[in-house]
């Protein structure tokens, strides 16, 4: 009877993630490389759910950080329970080139080893997350909480496409993959 081995169970698909105003309130500050991380909060139910979806997804993160190496954005998510789940660490620093361009998103498939219609982008910035990524063939979550503003904390327009939806509270992410066409 053959045996499972460890490449049998690594999943077929992958949630990309990026860092400041998606995974953490905000991008550390830009004072250096691991300056000032320990001070931000991460976002509400964000370690919860993806360690959830772990089991079936593979994780990684997709930052435009340029000063940052891999093990200490790994420590700098270990305490929302993350860091170590990720399959990979990209970043402009390590793809040569920021998001939303091409070369950075081919730096990112290639290290995946996935093609893109099997991985899904969630960010905050609609151009460098969400549009860069489905140029390159991939699916996008937006990510859009309600704002403490002048506005009593609205959140802007939802938008939505074939292969794109926004996302209010990480809670809602299960839901937006089965939409998407992603079984759980």
């Amino acid at each position: 009877m053959p045996t499972a081995t460890h490449t049998d169970r690594i999943p077929d698909r992958a949630l990309l993630l990026d860092w400041g105003g998606t995974l953490m309130r905000v991008m550390p500050r830009w004072m250096g490389p691991q300056h000032g991380w320990t001070d931000e909060e991460p976002m509400p139910h964000a370690g919860d759910v993806l360690r959830a979806l772990s089991a079936s997804w593979r994780l990684a993160l997709a930052s435009n950080a340029s000063e940052s190496e891999e093990d200490p954005i790994r420590a700098a998510l270990a305490p929302m329970g993350v860091g170590p789940l990720l399959a990979g660490v990209y970043t402009w620093r390590s793809a040569g080139a920021p998001k939303p361009w091409p070369p950075f998103w081919a730096h990112v498939l290639r290290g995946l080893g996935l093609p893109a219609r099997r991985v899904v982008m969630i960010g905050d910035d609609w151009t460098g997350d969400v549009w860069g990524a489905t140029q390159a063939g991939m699916y996008g979550i937006w990510f859009d909480p309600p704002r403490d503003d002048h506005r009593g904390g609205r959140a802007r327009e939802a938008r939505t496409a074939p292969r794109v939806r926004t996302m209010r509270d990480f809670r809602e992410l299960p839901g937006l993959l089965a939409e998407l066409g992603f079984e759980a």
